[in-house]
């Protein structure tokens, strides 16, 4: 594997990270106001939080089977995405 999979792979673990992150804010919102939007955020964050979570899994156990055309698409997908997990958690942790 080239040096860009395991970025994407440290870029998976940090999204991950941030959910978690998003999950625990949502989760104490939730305790304090219970909204439908307040519910739909914490449902939000544990879904994006699964995919990263099945997504870090087939990269680890199938890591031989990726060609390296979609490298450079994954990792910036994996780029965007973890920066606007990391953006969403300032704004909400603040």
């Amino acid at each position: 594997m080239t040096e860009l999979m395991w970025v994407y792979g440290a870029l998976t673990i940090i999204s991950i990270m941030a959910l978690l992150g998003l999950v625990y804010v949502y989760y104490k919102n939730l305790k304090k106001i219970k909204s439908k939007f307040t519910i739909g955020l914490l449902v939000f964050a544990i879904l994006f939080l699964v995919q990263n979570v099945i997504s870090l899994y087939f990269y680890v156990t199938r890591m031989e089977y990726y060609v390296p055309e979609v490298e450079l698409h994954m990792f910036f997908l994996s780029l965007l995405q973890t920066l606007g997990f990391l953006v969403l958690l300032k704004i909400t942790w603040e």
